[in-house]
């Protein structure tokens, strides 16, 4: 018996959420319940809750309250989503420009939980979250992380972006009891990190591994060079990028391990994940509302995106910059949730730097799009091993200071020997999906 995941999951996790104020055990049983709920049913507590959003939008948000008497309506001429999609979009510039008005005048904000990401064009955003609506996104991760296994307390290897402060006493003794996880840096995939994260996982064997799909992918490529075959993980979650059908089949090859596709988004995080049937991305319908317009099961359509339990930031109609597929009849697994059927989009380049080591575009985005000041939006062009060319599209309070940060972290991920260029544009060219890359490698793989 694993004594530390019994006391993690009936007394230190219950424990910690209490203390923090998150409790959610009982909306994470309701969730196990309305999963299974007919499609009809779904939608019908999906418009009253949005009914709700919108009547508090209105009466507390002032973005919101501009937006409707602009547009002379009232959350009551809102009848029908058919209605509600008349609404505009809200997108990440409207986000930025708008923080302050975004914010409900209901709550007080040392109550709430800030949030900040780089998102995956680059743009950084900071936003809130009700401790009600965190709650409830635990308690809805928790639903979709049971859906592969994985519960919490269960020991976890994750290949992730290391967390600051992460290496304190309290931390450890945190994770020891509670979240009982093994990182390996994104950052740092170099040889020797992750050998020494193969002998970590073989000492330790978690069941479980979670991480960015095209880390995984290559931490898979890394394993079958090596030959190593004996990690026993059982169950794999891929997350924060496009995973590729070639990179799933990979991943499942070198592990023997199920692999559980997800989708999600700091800003509103789970917002899809794979059932163990694997035919399309279930949707957390109960905490969001999607769309996917101009989009079916073949063509891809943009994701709008409304968060229906945050009403302290609401975010109405996300233009989240992603397109997806979708399909149109139910999983074979009884669930009610609907589902995307393929994402598209969210693909992040491979960098590397002049000793040839891999770095993660995803990984290192945030430290460029949001820790140095004045910069709207930047992208990363390595056209030689030893060069880069960073595109910037600057604000107003870019400066010296912001270039004197620029040279920090340049060499922080890089090395010393990493050269680099700025370039200021008015605009960073699209994909052809619609989406920004902050990372563009036209260099082969070093050998």
């Amino acid at each position: 018996m694993d004594l530390i995941r019994f006391l993690a999951q009936r007394l230190f996790l219950p424990l910690s959420r209490r203390r923090e104020g998150f409790d959610s055990s009982s909306i994470v049983r309701q969730l196990e319940k309305s999963q299974y709920l007919s499609l009809e049913e779904i939608r019908g507590r999906q418009f009253q809750r949005l009914k709700t959003l919108l009547e508090n939008a209105y009466d507390h948000v002032p973005y919101y309250r501009a937006l409707f008497d602009e547009r002379c309506i009232v959350p009551d001429d809102i009848s029908s989503f058919d209605d509600f999609e008349k609404l505009p979009p809200l997108t990440k510039s409207d986000v930025r420009d708008n923080q302050e008005q975004l914010l409900s005048s209901k709550d007080d904000r040392s109550t709430l939980i800030p949030k900040k990401t780089g998102g995956s064009t680059g743009v950084p955003l900071h936003l809130y979250w009700s401790r009600d609506a965190t709650a409830f996104k635990q308690a809805a991760t928790q639903r979709h992380d049971a859906w592969s296994g994985y519960a919490p307390g269960e020991k976890l290897a994750q290949l992730w972006g290391a967390d600051a402060g992460h290496d304190t006493l309290r931390a450890r003794l945190y994770n020891y009891l509670v979240t009982r996880r093994l990182l390996l840096d994104t950052l740092e995939m170099s040889e020797k990190n992750s050998l020494a994260f193969v002998e970590k996982i073989r000492r330790y064997r978690p069941p479980y591994l979670l991480g960015h799909a095209h880390s995984v992918y290559v931490l898979a490529l890394f394993l079958e060079e090596h030959g190593i075959v004996d990690l026993g993980i059982s169950s794999v979650i891929c997350t924060a990028e496009v995973l590729t059908d070639g990179e799933r089949h990979k991943i499942e090859q070198v592990f023997s391990a199920e692999v559980f596709n997800r989708y999600g988004c700091e800003e509103l995080s789970v917002v899809a994940s794979e059932c163990e049937q694997h035919e399309g991305l279930h949707i957390n319908s109960e905490g969001l509302y999607v769309e996917v317009i101009g989009g079916d099961e073949e063509k891809p359509g943009e994701l709008v995106i409304t968060d229906l339990v945050n009403d302290a930031m609401p975010f109405i109609r996300y233009q989240i910059e992603d397109t997806a597929t979708i399909y149109t009849t139910p999983c074979a697994c009884g669930r009610g949730l609907p589902r995307l059927k393929k994402l598209y989009g969210r693909s992040s380049d491979f960098l590397y730097t002049p000793d040839g080591r891999m770095l993660s575009g995803i990984s290192i985005m945030d430290h460029f799009a949001i820790d140095i000041p004045g910069v709207w939006q930047v992208q990363l062009v390595q056209d030689a091993l030893d060069h880069l060319f960073v595109k910037i599209v600057r604000t107003g309070q870019f400066g010296e200071p912001s270039l004197a940060k620029l040279a920090q972290t340049v060499p922080a991920f890089f090395g010393k020997a990493m050269r680099y260029d700025v370039e200021y544009v008015k605009e960073l060219p699209m994909t052809a999906r619609g989406k920004y890359q902050f990372a563009v490698s036209k260099i082969d793989k070093p050998n």
